[in-house]
């Protein structure tokens, strides 16, 4: 490996790792400021009771004052002051990066999710109605066995007219029917009207779910949005109602 590559390397290797590396710098550095500004404090107690002491001696009856204090001691907070700064340099250039990658991210799914829904809605259009169902099904299937039935994690919603339901975007099992999603649906479709955005919790409240972590991030914007119904077996044999959206959530309620 020459020179020239070598670089290129522990370059790559730096920037993928940077945030660690920041992270480790940010610790480093409390503990460092933590420890010379206890160091410096020590210092400053012994310059300021030198200097009043040789003040008493002259038998001048007066007091060291703040700024005189801060003349003679301003050297010894100087080395934690610099190790401070660098670890709040590297707190901000860790959120800096984040934020960076978040937003790339947030970019990419955006672009993908979109064709996810453009997919979708030429899917019908080229294949026919039939074999764009059984293409979804399918889809959804693959979902399913990511997604093994356990019995004891069936989410009970208190529904009429009960069937195993599996909502592809979460992974869950839940008992419903598909009225109960239509109507959940109808309700988001008003709160879109009404407000301009709901998320993914929203419509979890409305069918009895509960929430996820990503749940309030991800959503719908703008526009109304449809279900779509497939069937899918589980790892069980146990056939279950799968339930997914025409129009995906995106990341920041739909907005990039």
């Amino acid at each position: 490996m020459n020179l020239s590559s070598a670089v290129r390397t522990a370059k790559s290797v730096i920037t993928a790792n940077s945030p660690v590396l920041l992270v480790g710098t940010a610790i480093a550095g409390v503990v460092t400021t933590g420890v010379l500004a206890a160091k410096g404090g020590y210092k400053a107690r012994g310059i300021i009771d030198t200097e009043q002491a040789r003040i008493d001696d002259d038998a001048t009856s007066y007091d060291l004052t703040t700024q005189d204090k801060l003349k003679l001691t301003w050297l010894c907070y100087a080395a934690p002051a610099v190790t401070g700064a660098s670890a709040i340099a590297a707190v901000v250039g860790v959120h800096t990066i984040h934020t960076k990658r978040h937003a790339a991210l947030a970019g990419l799914y955006a672009v993908t999710t979109t064709k996810l829904d453009d997919y979708r809605e030429k899917a019908e259009e080229l294949l026919g109605a039939k074999k764009a169902q059984d293409l979804n099904n399918a889809v959804a299937q693959k979902s399913a066995d990511r997604n093994p039935l356990i019995d004891n994690e069936v989410i009970i919603t208190g529904s009429e007219g009960k069937e195993l339901c599996y909502d592809e975007w979460s992974g869950r099992y839940f008992d419903g029917n598909m009225a109960e999603v239509e109507k959940a649906v109808d309700l988001i479709n008003m709160q879109l009207i009404e407000s301009g955005d709901a998320s993914l919790n929203d419509f979890y409240d409305v069918i009895g779910l509960q929430k996820i972590p990503m749940g309030d991030r991800f959503g719908w914007s703008g526009q109304k949005i449809e279900p779509k119904f497939g069937t899918v077996k589980t790892t069980t044999g146990r056939p279950a109602l799968a339930v997914w959206f025409l129009q995906e959530p995106k990341d920041n309620l739909g907005i990039v």
